[in-house]
């Protein structure tokens, strides 16, 4: 990936005639880049800016160390750990754990179960192993977060942002030290993302750009592996490679500048890539992790199993009822301050969340006025996988689904900024925004943390 950063960064920084703001941008990054003024040479920080892939290993490094201090609070299992840790251990013994009457190991999809079981099987059955395996997923997912966001806005300072906005929305923090899927679901999904944008936006050879297609596809069915929603977001991704395909083919006279090397690239790659990349790619790699799972139950790995174990999840998720006192209505979720006590007290950062929403309206208005990629896929990415819990056949909803459409949240912000006054009265509003974050989030952090007495009301006790 860094050979691929390396060989693109002249697509990644190239300035396009629509956005003049972005060429001051990326002018003073080719600038940086290729040498510039000794000072700036000197200056150890621009520098490791300009290097995509160790900020990404900085952060990611750093997402982990505050990930995994005190990740074994609580000594037990506690919400849908109860479920899943024992799921876990039919991988980790290899077979069906006759400890528990607990839903089957087919209750859900494998992959995310079989992931826990690695930790597990590293660190102990022991709440530190239960969990290790979620916290190197969402220190993944931040670095993730800021190559995505890079891909995206050609800007290094506004893809730290976004990554430190994404670490203090409390969502990443308490999804990544909790024994359930959604950390493992949205780890692929990023990367699944980096992968796609990299293969449209880069400056790359066909194989190498059809290469990366079709990972994005393969980590996509590997997403899916481990929830199912995350169809909504590959059904965007097959919405804007066509859309580009079509402005592709469209007359010269009638593009759409902001577009077009976006749709020469999808162009080059062609409609069997295509759909290799969106459908056989997805598909293949999503059933071949059952494969696992059918040599432990002793049950063959063929079509009709597949079958069968994938209409059992069905059934599973669509008539199972869940606690009405812990599920909440899914248009209650953006404007959300009730903490979920059952889980680390999780409430959105709001400084992220509402932010977040107000970043939205803003990216619309740039889309509508100049038809710009990194705007409409926010748009689509945010709706797809918020308002798919408007018409899901599940039973009862819970907070925590809305952590994939937070996750667009926090670029979005950056997304809006890129456009906006970079500093008022000579301070940065990048800055005071993530500051503001900050605040809240450690505000939040003793009760996240599962602290004990009587720390967890060091900065002020919840109700």
């Amino acid at each position: 990936m860094g050979n691929l950063f390396r060989k693109g960064s002249s697509a990644v920084l190239e300035p396009t005639s629509q956005d003049p703001q972005t060429a001051v941008l990326a002018e003073g990054s080719l600038e940086s880049s290729s040498g510039g003024s000794p000072s700036r040479e000197s200056n150890v920080l621009p520098r490791i800016l300009h290097r995509p892939t160790i900020t990404a290993l900085i952060l990611g490094v750093v997402g982990l160390v505050v990930f995994l201090a005190g990740i074994g609070r609580p000594a037990r299992t506690y919400y849908d750990e109860a479920y899943f840790v024992p799921e876990a251990r039919t991988f980790l013994l290899e077979a069906p754990n006759p400890s528990t009457q607990l839903p089957p190991p087919l209750a859900r999809p494998p992959l995310g179960k079989m992931i826990m079981a690695m930790g597990m099987k590293a660190a102990g059955d022991n709440p530190f192993g239960w969990r290790v395996a979620a916290a190197f997923c969402g220190a993944l997912t931040l670095a993730a977060v800021y190559l995505w966001t890079f891909l995206l806005l050609r800007d290094s300072q506004l893809a730290i942002f976004a990554a430190g906005l994404s670490l203090f929305n409390n969502f990443l923090f308490v999804m990544s030290r909790v024994g359930m899927m959604d950390a493992f679901l949205l780890v692929f999904l990023m990367w699944s993302l980096v992968a796609y944008t990299a293969a449209i936006a880069l400056d790359l050879s066909a194989g190498r750009r059809r290469f990366l297609f079709c990972c994005s596809g393969v980590l996509m069915g590997l997403a899916g592996a481990c929830k199912w929603n995350a169809i909504d977001t590959l059904a965007v991704l097959f919405l804007v490679s066509f859309a580009l395909l079509w402005v592709a083919r469209r007359s010269p006279a009638n593009s759409v500048l902001s577009l077009t090397r976006y749709a020469q690239n999808i162009q080059q790659i062609g409609v069997p890539t295509l759909l290799l990349g969106l459908v056989v790619a997805p598909i293949s790699s999503y059933l071949l992790t059952y494969w696992p799972l059918c040599r432990i139950l002793n049950r063959p790995f063929g079509v009709h199993e597949l079958m069968a174990m994938n209409r059992f999840i069905w059934y599973i998720s669509t008539t199972n009822v869940s606690n009405p006192f812990i599920t909440s209505a899914w248009y209650t979720w953006p404007l959300n301050t009730s903490p979920q006590r059952a889980l680390s007290y999780l409430v959105g950062n709001p400084v992220v969340t509402w932010g977040g929403l107000a970043a939205l309206f803003l990216c619309l208005w740039r889309f509508w006025k100049t038809t710009t990629l990194p705007e409409g896929l926010l748009l689509l990415l945010f709706a797809a996988n918020y308002l798919q819990w408007a018409v899901t056949p599940e039973k009862g909803l819970f907070y925590y689904y809305y952590y994939p459409a937070v996750m667009i949240l926090g670029v979005a912000v950056a997304a809006a900024l890129r456009n906006l006054p970079r500093s008022i009265f000579g301070v940065r509003v990048s800055l005071v925004v993530l500051v503001a974050a900050a605040a809240v989030f450690l505000w939040c952090y003793p009760r996240m943390a599962h602290l004990e007495s009587p720390w967890d009301c060091a900065l002020g006790c919840w109700s």
